[in-house]
């Protein structure tokens, strides 16, 4: 599922049952993840409008374990209620320095995927 058209259909779908979408991409010894919470952030699309150009880039076997726990760590904080989230926040991993960094998202009213949300309210 590591392609922007099945992450745009994640989207849809969190955004049509209501459900959160705890989103995590890996590139090389580089990665992100956010948590996207339809009525409080910006989801995918709004972070990503436009899909990057398809390409075969090689992972680096310990990115997609350090993305992946981070993003199992946020669903076990949504669950408990414990902790603040990575909501409305896209944490980047870069594993060649072994560096986070931090990005505040915001939604956009126009987004195609969850606009129609946001000028319902």
């Amino acid at each position: 599922m590591d392609n922007f058209p099945t992450r745009y259909l994640l989207n849809r779908a969190a955004i049509e049952k209501n459900i959160p979408l705890f989103h995590g991409a890996v590139y090389g010894f580089d990665g992100q993840v956010t948590t996207i919470i339809l009525g409080k952030t910006a989801c995918l699309r709004c972070i990503f409008p436009q899909a990057p150009q398809p390409e075969t880039f090689p992972v680096i076997g310990v990115t997609p374990g350090v993305i992946g726990l981070i993003q199992a760590r946020e669903v076990i904080k949504y669950i408990t209620g414990i902790g603040e989230l990575l909501a409305g926040r896209l944490m980047i991993w870069d594993g060649v320095d072994s560096k986070l960094e931090e990005v505040a998202v915001e939604r956009n009213p126009d987004c195609r995927d969850c606009g129609g949300y946001w000028r319902d309210r």
